[in-house]
């Protein structure tokens, strides 16, 4: 993920700047910075706005504000507030961001915590997927052991009346335990599968067991033999 066989220098920019992106240490931007090449780094934290040109690698990422990477983002961990935008795909081991996730291709974590809005043009791959839905959310597959995708409590708060816009849309949700609410899929695939308040889905193949609510249409529940 980063070469450590090069020297490393911290980068601060405070104010309004540009760089070509390199190798750093620690990159700590507050303001706004236009990287225009690669950023590789062991640890990147802004208050305010990027863009980078190129890929983003890192170890550590800490946001507030906004971040968009006209490449691919790889690294270990992300924490923070604001929106990040990935034009090439995205790998995070473990991310917990309020805010917003913009990724043209695939979405990649071993942990994924967000309350807020994703949009994945691609694959949204997470080991365990907890999405908190602020507005509408969407994703062409969802892969994972454990998906939990629900209504933000905050955003029925913040924002009465606009209910019908806090949804998530995929063709495909797959994984071993699922529950859903406000989702539309064409197909859900599990082990256990609970499909909660406000969600149409066209066929839901299950292996264990299937829970539908009330007000959730189920055009096609199949039993998955063993």
């Amino acid at each position: 993920m980063v070469h450590d066989s090069v020297t490393r220098n911290d980068l601060k920019i405070l104010g309004t700047s540009s760089s070509v992106g390199g190798y750093f240490k620690d990159v700590k931007v507050t303001g706004e910075c236009k990287f225009t090449g690669d950023v590789d780094c062991l640890k990147f934290s802004q208050t305010g706005e990027i863009k980078v040109d190129g890929n983003l690698r890192l170890q550590h990422m800490k946001i507030t504000g906004e971040c968009e990477v006209k490449g691919r983002i790889d690294g270990a961990s992300l924490r923070g507030q604001g929106q990040l935008t990935a034009g090439g795909g995205l790998r995070i081991d473990d991310i917990k961001l309020t805010g917003g996730i913009m990724v043209t291709g695939d979405c990649e974590a071993e942990e994924l915590q967000l309350t807020g809005i994703i949009e994945v043009s691609g694959l949204l791959n997470a080991g365990k997927l907890e999405l908190g839905l602020f507005g509408p959310c969407r994703a062409d597959a969802v892969g994972g052991s454990s998906i939990s995708i629900k209504r933000s409590r905050t955003g029925a708060l913040l924002r009465p009346g606009q209910g019908k816009k806090m949804s998530f849309q995929a063709r495909l949700i797959e994984g071993d335990q699922i529950e859903l609410q406000s989702t539309q899929a064409q197909t859900v695939r599990g082990g256990r599968v609970i499909i909660g308040t406000g969600c149409e889905i066209d066929t839901v193949e299950y292996r264990d067991t299937l829970e539908i609510h009330k007000s959730a249409t189920v055009r096609n529940p199949v039993k998955l033999l063993r």
